[in-house]
């Protein structure tokens, strides 16, 4: 499934840098780009199909975040849409992450799908629109299967009551993916922490290493990261130490990681989970397990063998 070494990837724009909550405004030409119309109370606009879908997010941060942690290890995807939730399962281009996302229906506050759809879409333009959703927006998903698109409509707080509207249509496009099944791993180590803590150690790992190393046994956990030059950082806590809210470990076990795969996945999910759920064995891929408010991500990564 995932494979044991890392290409070397480019530096992210912007890399360490907070999100902003606050929405961008686009550009004339980026609105063309993206298909955007504004509306009000009166409707108007694009004309829906009879095969049109509709699923309304109850804040705009859940979705802005979640969707760019996805953006940023992902190129494209295959969402199964279905009675029961959103559901997504992809290996990254490098093969060396897998995401996979679960959001029930039940959690959302519309959600009118009545059979299974499969959407594929490309984040290049999804991208972009995120950057326009405030933290206290609402966004309605539309799935038109007649007209093949996918659409993004950003409300305000008081959502379709509140008359303005944004919306944005994209293309359904054909995804030929390989069936990823869901991996099969028994680990040793479970260990639930906050999240702030886990994302500013590895952000500083990152300053000093482009990977880190987990070493854990029943009674400490550390993170190391070594680079050139001597540069060193290791970082130790105790099993009873009050950023763990939960410790699981039987025996000794250490593994090491790509921290730019780490930092890209978990820094958007930092806005919207409160705790990270840390899994692995020696030598086995990592699993970090994140929580938000309607749903869950699970994100496998690959071990650096040296």
């Amino acid at each position: 499934m995932l494979e044991g070494e890392e290409p070397e990837r480019e530096e992210s724009p912007g890399e360490g840098e907070e999100e902003s909550e606050e929405p961008e405004e686009a550009t004339e030409e980026e609105g063309e780009e993206l298909g955007e119309e504004a509306g009000g109370a009166e409707g108007g606009g694009v004309v829906e199909s009879e095969e049109y879908y509709r699923i309304m997010f109850p804040k705009g941060k859940e979705f802005r975040y979640v969707f760019t942690a996805l953006a940023n290890l992902l190129q494209e995807t295959n969402f199964v849409i279905d009675t029961e939730g959103i559901k997504m399962k992809s290996i990254d281009p490098s093969k060396v992450s897998l995401i996979i996302l679960n959001i029930p229906g039940s959690s959302l506050e519309e959600y009118s799908v009545t059979k299974e759809l499969k959407v594929g879409i490309s984040f290049d333009l999804v991208k972009k629109i995120l950057k326009r959703i405030g933290a206290r927006d609402k966004v309605e998903l539309g799935v038109d299967m007649g007209k093949n698109k996918f659409f993004i409509t950003i409300y305000t707080k008081k959502g379709k009551e509140g008359g303005f509207h944004r919306r944005f249509g994209i293309p359904i496009i054909n995804i030929a993916e390989e069936e990823v099944p869901e991996p099969k791993l028994e680990y040793p180590v479970r260990v639930r922490m906050d999240m702030d803590a886990f994302l500013d150690i590895i952000s500083a790992a990152g300053e000093i290493s482009d990977s880190v190393k987990f070493v854990v046994d029943e009674d400490k956990f550390s993170i190391i990261a070594e680079g050139e030059g001597g540069k060193a950082l290791e970082t130790t806590y105790t099993s009873s130490d009050e950023v763990f809210y939960e410790y699981s470990v039987q025996g000794s076990h250490n593994s090491t990681y790509a921290i730019e795969l780490l930092l890209d996945f978990v820094r958007p999910m930092r806005q919207v989970s409160d705790t990270v759920t840390i899994e692995f064995d020696n030598n086995k891929p990592l699993k970090l397990t994140m929580d938000f408010a309607i749903g869950s991500l699970q994100f496998y990564l690959a071990p650096r063998v040296a």
